[in-house]
């Protein structure tokens, strides 16, 4: 899927993405998450145990909504769960906080194990965007 240059200017905007998986159950479990645009891919960090990468891992089905008002893109698709990316973690805390926040923010709970979603678009329809 190919996105327009409106589409990919929006995207490219600091908005927060709300990403819904499908739960074991099939019921649908929602988060909101900062993103990038990564070439033709949105891509975000998550923990490495959490439903979001659990609920992917079993069923790669995944939809991602980002929201300005009245605008808005909802993009559906399929998502891998890779290794961590620490270089993909610093680039959204630069997009996300000021600078000097970013190195407090990464030294956050060291402990937790990360992992990190690349999520392929398949479909997208929106207001305002297209």
């Amino acid at each position: 899927m190919r996105l327009t240059e409106r589409q990919r200017e929006f995207l490219d905007g600091r908005h927060y993405a709300v990403v819904g998986t499908l739960n074991a159950d099939g019921s649908i479990q929602q988060t909101v998450v900062w993103y990038l645009l990564d070439g033709e891919q949105i891509r975000f960090s998550v923990g490495a145990n959490s439903i979001k990468a659990q609920n992917l891992r079993r069923n790669p089905t995944i939809t991602v909504t980002i929201e300005d008002g009245i605008r808005y893109l909802s993009l559906s698709g399929t998502a891998l769960v890779e290794a961590a990316d620490p270089a993909l973690r610093r680039r959204l805390a630069l997009r996300y906080l000021s600078p000097e926040r970013v190195d407090e923010w990464l030294a956050r709970r060291p402990d937790v194990p990360r992992a990190t979603v690349r999520m392929s678009i398949r479909r997208v329809y929106g207001q305002g965007v297209t």
